[in-house]
């Protein structure tokens, strides 16, 4: 029994770890891409929700990003989580390309692992901040987005 655990344990390691790699930046920081299990994106950048109790975390709280990249939200946990844009903290640009994408709010995200892409291919620079809601009150974080393409 102790065998088949360890032999588990591994095996749902190596595959976790098969799906994240780290990215060098031009700066010579590390990034955290992700390959995606969706065709249309190539990598994304990730933002990780989770809880506990009447707490909820964002990590990072931030992140800075080249237009033209996605941003991937996946949950740790079983809560429920959603993602949302705040409207009142965007630019105008930034407020109609939320709208006219439909990526203003997230679905509900029911079970660990789930995952919320947002496309930033064409997004205007600026800063987006999000509220990430569960139990307790919302975290607030943001994401912002360089003028220049990832190309």
């Amino acid at each position: 029994m102790s065998r088949l655990l360890r032999f588990s344990t591994v095996g749902l390691l190596a595959l976790a770890g098969c799906a994240v790699e780290a990215e060098t930046r031009s700066d010579g920081t590390a990034a955290t891409v992700a390959e995606s299990p969706f065709p249309v994106v190539v990598a994304s950048q990730i933002i990780q929700l989770g809880g506990a109790r009447d707490q909820e975390h964002v990590l990072p709280l931030s992140l800075e990003i080249s237009r033209g990249e996605w941003v991937e939200f996946v949950t740790l946990d079983r809560r429920v989580h959603t993602v949302s844009f705040v409207a009142d903290s965007l630019s105008g640009d930034a407020l109609q390309y939320m709208l006219a994408t439909g990526q203003a709010d997230g679905p509900p995200m029911l079970e660990r692992g789930t995952r919320f892409f947002v496309d930033f291919r064409q997004a205007p620079a600026g800063r987006y901040v999000f509220a990430s809601r569960s139990h307790g009150e919302p975290v607030y974080g943001s994401v912002t987005v360089r003028g220049e393409s990832a190309d």
